[in-house]
């Protein structure tokens, strides 16, 4: 095979996967919609008493899950039913309910704003390329009320 369709195969290949990555227009719209009605739910006044404030950093030992909610936020379950939503500092496609956060943090013990993360799928129990999915960026720790939650959750269904 001569070179020259090589190369022509290759930009094929690239174009179409290209293509399959490729969101609608009215998709894009979507999932703007969602984001902004997720951060609308997010500036809600919560009692600083009751629930803490917006945070940089959350210890290890703070947090026993996390979760995503859409692709550009995170659900840190915390203990004594306490929960943070992370507003990542830009989107982390293909962040999915299977997904695994490999988190990198600056300082040991700690996940703070600014610190990256990995993501990869999880296939059953397993696993798979750890280390070898996307890497996104942790912003600051939102404190979350159970209301705020539900209707968080509500949305991304209706999206």
């Amino acid at each position: 095979m001569s070179s020259g369709r090589i190369a022509t195969g290759t930009i094929v290949a690239v174009l179409l996967a290209l293509a399959a990555c490729a969101t609608s227009p009215a998709d894009e719209q979507r999932r703007k919609d969602m984001e902004a009605d997720i951060d609308e739910i997010m500036n809600y006044e919560l009692d600083e008493t009751e629930f803490g404030d917006v945070r940089n950093c959350l210890s290890d030992t703070q947090y026993r899950n996390i979760r995503p909610l859409g692709d550009r936020h995170l659900l840190f379950e915390g203990r004594r039913d306490k929960q943070w939503v992370n507003v990542l500092r830009g989107r982390c496609a293909g962040v999915n309910d299977h997904s695994v956060f490999i988190m990198r943090p600056a300082s040991a013990g700690r996940s703070c704003d600014k610190d990256l993360f990995d993501i990869t799928e999880r296939a059953g129990s397993v696993v798979s390329g750890v280390g070898m999915g996307r890497t996104c960026v942790l912003g600051q720790f939102k404190p979350v009320a159970k209301a705020q939650l539900q209707e968080i959750e509500k949305r991304l269904e209706m999206h």
